[in-house]
């Protein structure tokens, strides 16, 4: 487990966040947090919307993000248990299926932030995006706007990190994640073709 030199949680303390979630996580808390989970990541007035341009907190997201993550790992997703089971993973699915296109890019931008060099993190958050595009959703516009938040670290300049390539070529080199029939992979000639060439560098 990588080691996490700012103190992230106090976003979630002073957004009166982290009770309820831990609760939520443990198995403790009310399922309601599901429901009222997107309306604590806003900024709670329109002065703070304004000065930070948008209507979300992204601080509290990212910290949202890796708490969540943090907790899973400690529990075992993906060795003592399936990365899709656990409560961490039905607040990843709920979000990315109920946030707005502003809220969800927020949210795997959050995922992607961690996307670096081996370790816990990494690895947990690139199985949690690959289920997302593969099982989770029934919305295009996951899969869409989560092939958009890779490529658009993909497209800077080298070097990139490790977790980024490897989430990158397992999503579009694997047949299972079937990336490359998507009609947004095909529905623009410039994107298909950018594409292309990424997929030429990934490999």
């Amino acid at each position: 487990t990588p080691i996490i030199v700012s103190n992230y949680t106090a976003a979630l303390t002073a957004a009166n966040l982290r009770g309820d979630l831990d609760a939520f996580l443990q198995g403790r808390g009310s399922r309601n947090l599901l429901q009222e989970l997107q309306g604590h990541l806003l900024h709670r007035n329109s002065a703070d919307a304004a000065a930070a341009g948008t209507r979300y907190n992204i601080s509290l997201m990212n910290a949202m993000v890796l708490y969540t993550a943090e907790f899973a790992i400690s529990h075992g997703a993906g060795d003592k248990m399936p990365i899709e089971r656990g409560t961490s993973m039905e607040i990843f699915v709920k979000l990315s299926r109920d946030l707005d296109n502003e809220g969800r890019y927020y949210l795997l931008t959050g995922m992607a932030n961690q996307l670096r060099y081996p370790n816990h993190h990494t690895q947990y958050l690139s199985c949690v995006l690959l289920w997302l595009f593969k099982c989770a959703s029934d919305k295009e516009i996951v899969r869409e706007q989560l092939t958009r938040v890779l490529i658009e670290r993909l497209i800077v300049n080298k070097p990139h990190p490790w977790g980024l390539l490897n989430t990158f070529y397992e999503l579009i080199r694997n047949p299972a994640y079937e990336f490359w029939r998507h009609d947004f992979v095909r529905s623009n000639a410039q994107i298909s073709d950018l594409l292309r060439i990424l997929r030429v560098t990934a490999l």
